[in-house]
């Protein structure tokens, strides 16, 4: 004959490894979305160097492991551009736009578009 106490005993055991084994799917799939978001910035950013290191350059599109990225220069001031990045990963696209100060070489704004 089993106890109450043995039966509640065994459900709180059996009810923390269910919560415990959920936990850790929940950061898995968590992770893999991080990182997903990392790939995408990195590549923006190696977007954005050969934008810099070519500035008089016009539209174009890297072509990686991690999708097609085009790339769109729609203000061209002397001072400041505005650059349109369009990546495209599984049927998924990832809209950010960027000013550059070109006078700086540097990054004034990012904004994320969905």
């Amino acid at each position: 004959m089993i106890y109450p106490h043995v039966l509640l005993l065994l459900f709180l055991i059996s009810s923390a490894a269910i919560t415990a084994a959920d936990a850790a799917v929940t950061k898995m799939k968590t992770s893999d979305q991080l990182t997903e978001y990392y790939e995408i910035r990195v590549v923006e950013l190696m977007a954005i160097r050969d934008v810099l290191q070519h500035p008089e350059a016009s539209d174009f599109s890297i072509e990686t492991n991690k999708g097609t990225t085009t790339i769109q220069i729609t203000d061209r001031s002397e001072t400041e551009r505005k650059i349109r990045i369009t990546t495209m990963r599984e049927e998924r696209l990832f809209y950010s736009t960027f000013f550059l100060n070109t006078a700086q070489n540097r990054i004034m704004k990012r904004t994320e578009h969905n």
